[in-house]
């Protein structure tokens, strides 16, 4: 059975241009949420779906994670079902060993690459404020803490969208992105 997995990252997303990518699909299930946790439910009920011949097919890898880790288990599943994976956009097939190599490389350099991004920030920001450029976060922004700080982390944690999350906490949508940055730097969410 071909079981064709597809993903967009907010309720506001349209999967048409997954699901046009490829007719070729037993079953198809659909996410509307972060691909930062392996915590969604379409994906889980397809993981619990596979049997022994199955294929997976994706559009694209980061439609089936943003994380290293979590790819990694998510292949691993996969291959204990005895099911293989197909990666559309970069025809990749993990039925064979050349296919499952190239994936784990793949997958290791979207860490690096984010990692690298993180880090030049970084860099940046120390040099602005060597420079007397850089004074912190704009007046006026809401520190999260204690319990809304709990709040915030599950919604964001169960892919509820960014803006009813920002009406939730009565702040703009700028503002929730900025809190996803800070707690992804100090590696509280993913």
């Amino acid at each position: 059975m071909i079981r064709y997995y597809v993903r967009v990252s907010s309720m506001e997303q349209k999967t048409d241009r997954q699901l046009m990518a490829y007719d070729g699909a037993d079953i198809v299930y659909a996410d509307k949420m972060t691909g930062a946790t392996k915590d969604r439910p379409q994906l889980q009920a397809m993981l619990n779906d596979l049997k022994s011949g199955d294929v997976v097919v994706v559009k694209s890898i980061d439609r089936l994670s943003r994380s290293t880790k979590d790819l990694l288990d998510i292949v691993d599943t996969i291959k204990e079902q005895g099911a293989g994976l197909r990666i559309l956009d970069m025809k990749i097939d993990t039925s064979d060993k050349l296919g499952e190599f190239f994936l784990t490389v793949l997958g290791a350099i979207g860490q690096l690459e984010r990692k690298t991004i993180k880090e030049r920030t970084r860099e940046g920001i120390a040099i602005a404020k060597t420079k007397g450029k850089y004074t912190g976060r704009k007046k006026g922004a809401i520190a999260l803490k204690g319990d809304a700080l709990e709040r915030f982390k599950r919604f964001y944690g169960l892919g509820m969208n960014k803006s009813d999350i920002a009406k939730e906490f009565n702040v703009s949508r700028p503002t929730i992105y900025k809190w996803i940055d800070e707690l992804k730097e100090r590696g509280e969410i993913e």
